[in-house]
């Protein structure tokens, strides 16, 4: 189980009891800014998907989700690795809701997820950010990320 503690927020890995709240973030088109997928995922995709994060490592999965969580618990949204080749992978943050943005929590939740990337051997970090989401092109430059084009972002590690 991964845990890593931060100012704001505290970064641990997905369970059972996340399945749900995943299942509707997965599936929400109200969420603004966040994702490009259009796809729906069933209740037991996101079961699966929860078991292998909890069975296999980031090198067979080549993925790693971690919730974001307030100091007393409240899931605040989450962190994704994936593509994870040993070398590089991409980065994605989601926080829920728009009272919890603007707060601190993605800023800190990304560099405890660069921190714990780099105790990975991880050389670079990728970022897709859609043109018109200006806060998270203007958080991942805040946090060395470099636009290498319109929508993709890279920070060396």
């Amino acid at each position: 189980m991964i845990l890593l503690h931060g100012d704001k927020v505290i970064l641990r890995s997905v369970d059972s009891s996340d399945i749900d709240t995943l299942l509707l973030w997965e599936n929400a088109n109200n969420e603004p800014l966040y994702g490009v997928f259009e796809e729906q995922y069933s209740r037991e995709d996101v079961v699966q998907f929860v078991e292998n994060q909890q069975r296999y490592s980031i090198a067979e999965t080549e993925q790693l989700r971690l919730m974001i969580c307030s100091h007393e618990g409240e899931r605040l949204g989450s962190v994704d690795l994936t593509e994870y080749d040993g070398e590089k992978a991409f980065v994605s943050i989601l926080i829920v809701g728009l009272d919890n943005r603007r707060k601190g929590f993605a800023e800190n939740a990304l560099q405890l997820l660069i921190d714990y990337s780099e105790s990975l051997g991880l050389y670079t970090l990728y970022a897709h950010i859609l043109p018109e989401n200006s806060p998270s092109k203007n958080l991942f430059e805040k946090m060395g990320f470099v636009g290498e084009s319109s929508t993709l972002y890279s920070k060396q590690l």
